[in-house]
């Protein structure tokens, strides 16, 4: 399996599961007055790691 793909990508169930109940709570003992960050990235970038996952040409 190559990380990333699949061979029917259309049976594949992209919906957004509901909240869980816990959620709101969380999230009001934070306010809602301020910016909200997110950040996504993988674990680690090294060129070994990153071999033949991006296409031949891709500027890093």
């Amino acid at each position: 399996m190559k990380f990333g793909k699949v061979d029917h990508p259309e049976r594949i169930d992209f919906t957004i599961p509901k909240d869980h109940p816990d959620t709101p709570v969380v999230l009001s003992k934070y306010g809602s007055g301020g910016k909200t960050n997110v950040y996504v990235g993988c674990a680690k970038w090294n060129r070994q790691d990153l071999k033949n996952f991006y296409p031949r040409g891709t500027k890093a």
